[in-house]
């Protein structure tokens, strides 16, 4: 959240950019974000008509986009504004990337479950997109946006970290459907 909550701040007030030359220049990472949530979807389907195991094709973009994320840490270590962008760049490319992760809502949610699961996976974000600012917000208190970068790019090494040994087979998760209790039939004979 910290690519739509504070980043335009970030830009303003603590990398010293005019109104005008931030709003160019925080297109570019945008772009970059666009053309990683495409290139995520197309990859990811590319390698499973190539017949690449599911588990791979899904998780590599996620994996690969959440590293590539932590390169947000990098803005921490110049004052050149090209480099600055650079590093916001490919980290939001990464979170284009890994953008991906809802293809496992419906891959392993009981298909009778699915929007049940997709509303809890939805509610979870959503949380985040509450948590995580007010986090950034007490971590930049001091006018210093090194600790929310690093924090933003902890978060994306955990979520690697998760990808790779905590979620398991991607295979849908067989619940059996709740039995259907006997409906009394409507009689017509009572009517007549």
């Amino acid at each position: 959240m910290f690519f739509l909550t504070w980043f335009p701040t970030y830009l303003v007030e603590y990398r010293g950019l005019d109104f005008i030359q931030s709003g160019f220049l925080a297109s570019v990472p945008f772009l970059a974000a666009f053309f990683g949530v495409l290139i995520s979807g197309f990859s990811s389907d590319y390698l499973v008509r190539k017949g690449v195991s599911k588990e791979f094709a899904r998780k590599a973009p996620i994996i690969i986009g959440l590293l590539l994320t932590t390169c947000i840490v990098g803005a921490n270590y110049t004052d050149d504004t090209f480099w600055v962008i650079t590093f916001l760049s490919i980290a939001f490319f990464g979170n284009g990337l890994s953008s991906i992760a809802w293809v496992f809502v419906s891959l392993l949610a009981p298909k009778h479950l699915v929007g049940l699961v997709g509303g809890c996976f939805n509610s979870v974000g959503g949380l985040s997109a509450v948590v995580v600012p007010i986090i950034i917000g007490f971590l930049v208190e001091d006018g210093d946006f090194k600790p929310a970068l690093i924090f933003i790019a902890s978060l994306a090494a955990i979520g690697c970290l998760s990808y790779l040994f905590l979620v398991g087979k991607i295979q849908r998760i067989d619940e059996p459907l709740p039995e259907k209790k006997p409906t009394q039939a409507y009689n017509k004979s009572k009517l007549t």
